[in-house]
This record gives structure tokens, sequence and C-alpha cells, in this order.
């Protein structure tokens, strides 16, 4: 076995992370943001969490928000998502420099997009101060599946989807399964 390289403690993603797009405002002053530091949080009631940083224009956004959506990107949509990790929503719309529909949502201010397959509508409900960023958990309210990425049971099929990920400094697509939870033996 090799042995191993201490890092400085500065995040600089040595480890794949999950990206997505999030949507926050309203119909009439709706932006996108990329977003990589994203997580589950919470079973019951289901929750997941999102970092902004304090520079960031969805930043000021949220402060009078009452929920954001996050939008599940397939491999296909990295120029949109890169794209709107490179520019400010203060300088340009979004979504119509990258031709994106923004969609009413069922139960949050903020838009989805549609032609994303996957829309999770959050409502705000704590926000933690960390340092250069805050983490804003939103209770999914809603969940929005296109069809297309469904199997014959109705459930997500993830080589239909085509997740992506981020690595250091480049996306990444999910790949293949290794293994189902639980199936190794001990």
């Amino acid at each position: 076995m090799m042995g191993k390289i201490s890092f400085p403690p500065q995040l600089e993603f040595h480890f794949p992370c999950p990206i997505v797009l999030v949507t926050c405002g309203d119909q009439l002053k709706a932006n996108i943001i990329a977003i990589g530091a994203v997580s589950h949080a919470c079973i019951d009631p289901p929750m997941l969490g999102i970092a902004i940083g304090h520079s960031r224009y969805s930043y000021e956004i949220m402060q009078a928000s009452d929920g954001f959506v996050v939008n599940v990107p397939r491999k296909g949509h990295a120029r949109i998502v890169d794209y709107c990790g490179s520019v400010s929503g203060r300088d340009v719309d979004k979504f119509r420099a990258c031709g994106l529909t923004a969609t009413k949502s069922s139960k949050v201010s903020a838009p989805h997009i549609l032609e994303f397959p996957i829309n999770i509508e959050c409502a705000l409900r704590k926000r933690i101060g960390l340092g250069s960023h805050d983490f804003f958990f939103g209770e999914i309210l809603a969940v929005h599946v296109d069809e297309s990425v469904l199997d014959e049971e109705g459930k997500i099929d993830k080589s239909k989807l085509d997740p992506m990920t981020s690595f250091k400094d480049s996306y990444w697509s999910v790949g293949e399964a290794v293994g189902e939870f639980g199936s190794f033996d001990s």
C-alpha cells in the first residue's frame, strides 16, 4: 500500500460532489445558481440543504424567499450548468441566455426549470451562517420527475437520468453502478 500525503484543509473539491442548478426568487425576479454543495439533510420531514456564498446574487434573493427549487441536470446539460455557475444573475437573465423555461412551481415562489428532468421544490426552513457561506435547509414539498427518466415501474431509472457531478475542476458523469446497498457480503 502506498503512503498518504497531507493536503491543506482549504476546500478544493478533492472528492466528487453532486451538481445541481438551484432556482430562487419568483416569476418576476428569478435567478439560477450552480450549486455543488447540496446534501440530503433529514428524512422526516424530508429536507435537503444547499450552501450559498455571501457574495452571490442568489444569496441576496434567498434572504426574502419562501423557498428554492433544486433542478437536477443530465450530463447533456453540462454547458448550461457551467454557464450558470460562471456568470452573475445581477448582469444577465440566465433563463433567457440559456433558452430555459421558467415554470411556475406548485408549492414555492421560485420557478423550476422545465427542461431539467427532476425539480425538487423546497420551503426554506432554516439558515445557518458558516463563514463565507450560509447553509439553507429546505423542506421538500413537491418533486416533479419527467416521465422520460422513469422505468416500467414508475421509478427513476438512473441510467436514463444520466446525472453529473463535479470533481476538482471538471464535470463528470456518474457512470455505472457497482452494487446495491446491503448486497455485499460482510
